[in-house]
């Protein structure tokens, strides 16, 4: 065989091995999955495996992605790969049971009709094009749902997004919530509150609002949240009390000092009739929780951060009533908190304890650091400046504070006389005097987590950042107590995205330094400016003006002295950003640089070694 001819052989055999290799693996190992990343972002949660064991019956996932409009937004063509490799590995991990397509719909298409039919909401692009990112899923009886738009900003909750559409598919029937509440959160006639939280929610489960004089529970409510409710009558008490009874699902927001109840509306002005705390002191009593609607609790070491005036500039300080409670703080043996990653934050709540005796009942699920204490609730609404807090606070000796409990029955009722007398016609042959089983009554002593303040930070590049799993506490309770547990552990994945948490150290380090030199400058600029206003407003300022010798010297040391330190006080911001951009240059030369050198370096080694041993 001649050389050419044996060449020929040889590329077209290793084109056919190669043809049928990626047959081969397309066919053999498309399910077999290795997940090598460091947080595990394609390894599925134990709630999602649990879900893909239940389906018995095949889903059909329908993938739109315009891929050619979106290969011009990097970020959106990399979520695109995140999103399409979740599929895939739900796909292969469900047996078959989990049948996925993709489609990248043309303009004017007919695939492009069915994702706006199907009720999926592109992204306009600049030059008036249209980007779909959605999913549908459909079970063996036709029922579909959607989701309209994978957003990246989502990403934490992206597994969930798409395991939830599973389970929608799989039950027989939407779980059902009946929510009293006196905060304005009601969805309007188009179903939305203007709340994520509730909007959620109302996405998930079949939510029934009670009216302010509601004079019954829906008999086919999964569970019961009271968020803030407004003062119950006695009736509204007792129907509380036996729905916890019937049922043992209950979560509760009570606060003695909501924010979120008094935020101006539209007109400026807070809502009609609002009511700055709430409690539920009869149940709690009978169910075995302490609770002061007078207290409130602040954090010296986890206040979040605020914008202040001070000396004529806005300045960010920690505010110790506002605080965070990381995942330090929280108990992760109880499943709703256990896959949290970013906290909770909280404003101005309440502190919950036990009842002597019936400690066994009780679990404490969010807490305060030990650098916490009491504040009178009036106090609290008086809004104090950070100052002045962290000069009054007295760690409490009983700290760290419970803000959230856990309560786990039996229960008795809180009428053991039988149903109250009073407006509402209540049926006495119905009455229970216990829980018929195990009941699970959750208490949080904060309503402000609901406030999207205190979870969203804008971005007016990439939109509102969630910062806090507020909402992702609320859904995974809801799920606890009347949805899928399952789906409990899927919330709050760790994102794709890797923080640069050195430099933020570094950052905090640096900015640390220059504080206390800059409280100190700013202390003795205030003092020599009080001291120069006070010899100006007696005339004592100026030999001018017919000042003394003296005070006109100490006038003019004064002015000398305010000048140094104003200058001084640039020059320490001046040092911060120096001593950041030095920060960041040195890590773009060692991240950047430095690895590509040593590898060219390692090829001139190994190169000049092979010239050696030849030569």
């Amino acid at each position: 065989m001649s050389a050419r001819r044996f060449l020929v052989l040889m590329v077209l055999s290793l084109a056919l091995g190669f043809a049928g290799f990626n047959l081969f693996s397309g066919a053999m190992l498309d399910r077999l999955r290795v997940d090598l990343t460091e947080r595990g972002l394609y390894e599925l949660s134990p709630g999602a495996r649990e879900v893909l064991a239940r389906i018995d019956e095949p889903v059909n996932l329908t993938f739109y992605f315009s891929r050619s409009e979106a290969a011009r937004y990097p970020a959106l063509r990399a979520y695109g790969a995140r999103v399409r490799e979740m599929l895939r590995t739900i796909a292969a991990r469900s047996g078959g049971r989990v049948r996925l397509e993709e489609v990248d719909p043309d303009p004017f298409s007919a695939e492009e009709d069915a994702a706006i039919a199907a009720g999926l909401e592109p992204a306009p692009t600049e030059d008036g094009g249209q980007i779909f990112f959605g999913l549908t899923g459909r079970n063996a009886v036709d029922d579909e749902r959607v989701i309209a738009f994978f957003d990246p900003v989502e990403e934490a909750r992206l597994e969930y997004e798409i395991v939830r559409t599973l389970a929608e598919l799989e039950r027989a029937r939407t779980p059902k919530i009946a929510i009293i509440s006196d905060l304005p959160f009601a969805p309007d006639r188009e179903g939305r509150s203007g709340n994520p939280v509730i909007d959620e929610l109302a996405r998930a489960f079949e939510v029934a609002w009670l009216e302010n004089d509601f004079e019954a529970i829906p008999e086919d409510a999964d569970a019961l949240f009271l968020l803030h409710p407004a003062p119950l009558s006695d009736g509204q008490t007792y129907l509380v009390d036996q729905f916890a009874l019937r049922t043992g699902r209950v979560l509760a927001l009570v606060d003695p000092m909501a924010h979120v109840a008094l935020k101006p509306g539209p007109d400026g002005l807070p809502p009609v009739n609002a009511n700055r705390a709430s409690t539920l002191s009869r149940l709690f009593s009978t169910w075995g929780l302490s609770y002061d609607v007078n207290t409130v609790a602040m954090d010296a070491r986890n206040g979040l951060p605020v914008q202040i005036a001070e000396g004529g500039r806005t300045r960010m300080r920690a505010y110790p009533l506002w605080f965070a409670a990381p995942p330090a703080n929280l108990n992760t043996d109880a499943p709703a908190l256990a896959a949290l990653s970013r906290g909770i934050n909280l404003g101005s709540p309440g502190v919950l304890s036990a009842q002597p005796g019936l400690e066994d009942r009780f679990t404490g699920l969010i807490f305060t650091s030990e650098a916490a204490a009491r504040l009178d609730a009036d106090r609290a609404a008086a809004s104090p400046p950070p100052e002045e807090l962290m000069r009054e606070l007295d760690p409490a000796p009983d700290a760290p504070l419970t803000i959230a409990a856990r309560l786990d029955g039996p229960f008795q009722t809180a009428f053991p006389g039988g149903p109250p007398a009073g407006d509402i016609d209540l049926d006495p042959a119905r009455h229970l005097v216990e829980s018929e089983g195990a009941g699970e009554i959750v208490v949080i002593a904060d309503a402000d987590l609901l406030d999207p303040a205190f979870f969203l930070r804008a971005d007016p590049a990439a939109g509102p950042q969630v910062v806090a799993d507020n909402p992702a506490l609320i859904l995974n309770l809801a799920d606890r107590l009347a949805g899928d547990p399952a789906l409990v552990s899927l919330r709050s994945r760790a994102g794709s995205e890797r923080p640069m948490v050195r430099v933020e150290a570094l950052r905090s380090e640096a900015q640390a330094r220059y504080v206390e030199t800059q409280e100190r400058l700013q202390r003795e600029l205030a003092d020599a400016e009080a001291r120069l206003e006070e010899l100006s407003r007696a005339g004592r300022a100026s030999a001018l003006g017919g000042a003394a010798e003296a005070d006109s010297g100490e006038a003019a040391a004064l002015r000398a002295e305010i000048l140094d330190a104003r200058e001084r006080l640039r020059e320490i911001e001046r040092g911060f950003r120096v001593e950041i951009d030095a920060l960041e240059r040195a890590l773009l030369f060692w991240t950047l640089w430095v690895p590509p050198f040593l590898v060219i370096c390692a090829g001139l080694v190994i190169t000049l070694l092979k010239r050696r041993r030849r030569s």
